[in-house]
């Protein structure tokens, strides 16, 4: 069934990301019957179809083991932001998290692997492909190799068992108590339920390697979580010599991609299913490099950040990164792992920062309630959400966003980086001004503008499209009422002049006359235009 129908159809893919036992609950709640992932109703597949996505993510359909369970239930913080969650909260509703996977089965409480089977063929007959989890870094407490196989794991360093008590967990198993060190980042506290594999064990990287050809019979791509972790010299830097194999030699260079496990498993997949989807979880800066070990979308948490935090020119100075890295990255304004956007954002910069991620290059990630306004974020251990009212604003402008999305400017088009300059001396609010031109063979444009500024800012924006000369052009908004009409000779030399206050944003399909579909006739961006500055991947 790989590659997925519509994945290779578009340079800039939509995911969307559900999580699996929330969703199901909900739906069984509306239907009145027990749901499962075999048998979801025709207007839930009909729902997700309608998001325009290419992929639909679905977030632990994996088996999660009792004990993850119970270390869940046992956490105050879990137990807290649970409570704050549910108003009818009982603990019951934790049930632990769907990254402490027990077993690359599909769980029974949500149909089995059968009814995986159905649900993806079901999608695949909309043109969607199937996203699971692959948690390379780690697995649960219950997982059959901590029993079987208990020096594939990392060991604790016998000093610390009075200094770190919670970074590790006793474990009797071949006649022997070994102390297991839980997975973790090393920014962080250990996570309980987990325990660390160690990838210095060469059957560790054989098994893990097999366990992803495994997922790949069932899906048509992975979200690898917290990918970076497993980068051999991240993995030596964050366990040192705390292994049951030892360190096992000096550590290879980063360039040295043969040693890497994500270059071997990658390809190792790939043999089987060329087309398979490969998304990664990342942080720190790893990211470029985790795309030149094959990841087809590495995470841009960076740009999110910046969003967040109102810096304009960091946004930009971001968005200027090599062309590659930029079309290999995904962008969000929320995730399971983030608080809702919603709640994030006032109204005018949700726009302007949901206008930024949905049109930059790359793949676009949507959360579930993301389009209807979800403000309550619901711990990942939890097995269900609250019924939340949408919010018919935010669920319109996403409507808008969307349709545009799913034109053949988005669907079939090249992107280019558009360069604010300032309207005169001394005025530097055009360095908030972020843009990108999209363009289909067509003949088909759409221009995207958001002001990131605090304050009102303006610029002049060159569109260097050799067609539009000679041309009468004609910009209309999809997100509100403007309409401008410009010589397309002004739009190349001076562009097009914007007085936006803070938070301001255009979505224009750019008509010209004589074009084909209104659109702009052998619109191809000027080569050099469409390069612009190119710096490091991700810095800026």
């Amino acid at each position: 069934m790989n590659p997925p129908l519509r994945l290779g159809t578009t340079g800039h893919p939509i995911l969307f990301a559900l999580d699996t036992r929330s969703w199901l609950d909900r739906l069984s709640r509306e239907a009145g019957r027990r749901v499962r992932l075999g048998d979801v109703p025709e207007e839930a597949m009909d729902a997700i179809a309608a998001t325009g996505c290419d992929a639909a993510w679905l977030i632990g359909v994996w088996r999660t083991g009792p004990a993850g369970r119970r270390i869940a239930q046992a956490r105050p913080d879990v137990v807290q932001a649970a409570r704050a969650a549910l108003p009818d909260f009982t603990l019951d509703d934790i049930v632990g998290s769907p990254f402490a996977v027990s077993a690359y089965e599909v769980a029974a409480e949500l149909g089995g692997e059968a009814s995986l089977a159905v649900l993806r063929r079901r999608l695949a007959g909309r043109g969607i492909g199937l996203v699971l989890d692959f948690v390379p870094n780690h697995t649960a407490l219950d997982h059959p190799w901590v029993r079987r196989h208990p020096d594939w794991y990392v060991h604790a360093d016998p000093a610390a068992e009075g200094n770190e008590p919670a970074s590790w967990l006793r474990v009797r198993a071949d006649g022997r108590l070994h102390r297991l060190e839980h997975g973790r980042d090393p920014y962080f506290p250990a996570w309980p339920d987990t325990l660390q594999l160690d990838y210095r064990v060469p059957d560790v990287r054989d098994a893990m390697t097999a366990t992803l050809r495994a997922i790949a019979t069932r899906c048509d791509g992975v979200r690898a979580d917290m990918a970076m972790l497993v980068l051999d010299d991240v993995f030596r830097a964050t366990w040192g010599s705390r292994s049951a194999a030892g360190d096992g030699g000096p550590g290879r260079s980063a360039a040295d991609a043969a040693g890497e496990f994500w270059w071997h498993a990658i390809r190792s997949v790939r043999d089987a299913y060329p087309g398979f989807l490969m998304i990664a979880e990342a942080y720190w800066g790893l990211e470029y490099r985790l795309q030149q070990l094959g990841f087809d979308y590495t995470y841009d948490k960076v740009l999110l950040d910046r969003l967040r935090s109102g810096d304009g020119p960091g946004v930009a100075a971001h968005l200027r990164a090599d062309p590659e890295y930029q079309r290999h990255s995904l962008r969000f304004l929320e995730n399971q792992d983030e608080p809702r956007a919603a709640c994030v954002f006032d109204a005018d910069r949700y726009w302007a920062a949901a206008l930024v991620v949905a049109t930059a290059p790359g793949m676009l990630l949507l959360h579930d309630g993301q389009l209807e306004g979800a403000r309550v974020r619901v711990p990942v251990e939890a097995r269900r959400r609250p019924v939340e009212a949408a919010d018919a604003d935010v669920a319109a402008l996403w409507h808008r966003v969307l349709g545009a999305l799913g034109g053949p400017a988005f669907r079939r088009g090249v992107p280019m980086r558009l360069e604010p300059r300032p309207t005169g001396p001394g005025d530097t609010t055009s360095e908030s001004f972020v843009s990108w031109l999209w363009a289909s063979p067509e003949g088909s444009v759409q221009l995207a503008v958001a002001n990131l500024g605090g304050a009102r800012g303006r610029c002049w924006l060159p569109i260097a499209v050799p067609a539009l000369a000679g041309e009468a052009i004609v910009l209309e908004d999809l997100l509100g009422d403007a309409r401008y009409e410009r010589s397309g000779d002004e739009l190349l030399t001076q562009g097009l002049y914007l007085d936006l206050p803070a938070g301001g944003r255009h979505l224009f399909r750019v008509l010209g006359a004589g074009a084909p579909e209104g659109g702009v006739s052998a619109a191809d961006p000027a080569p050099e235009a469409s390069r612009g500055r190119t710096v490091s991947p991700g810095i800026g």
